[in-house]
């Protein structure tokens, strides 16, 4: 069974989060943790109005690799410092499979 994490970021208006160095910064992470299956990151392409500004969907081995990532130090220095200062609004899904 994997476990599927998806998380979407809108960011406030004049927050200026450079999306490729955050998806950069994230993919490093997980170059570290077991049991990540897939990960991908970005900013959004600009096709659809109302989007939101950055998406992450990981496949995990399980709940604990997700955790551990989520926990991850650097993870939350990432979101401490860069994700949550300039956050209007997010999505959570997370399914498993």
């Amino acid at each position: 069974m994997a476990f599927i994490h998806i998380v979407n970021f809108k960011w406030r208006d004049g927050a200026g989060v450079d999306g490729s160095a955050l998806a950069d910064a994230l993919q490093a992470v997980v170059a570290g943790v077991d049991g990540v299956r897939s990960y991908i990151c970005g900013p959004d392409a600009g096709v659809s109005p109302g989007a939101y500004d950055f998406a992450v969907v990981g496949t995990f081995d399980d709940r604990e690799r997700f955790t551990a990532y989520r926990d991850h130090p650097e993870h939350q220095r990432i979101l401490n410092e860069t994700v949550l200062p300039n956050l209007e609004s997010r999505t959570v899904v997370q399914l498993e499979q």
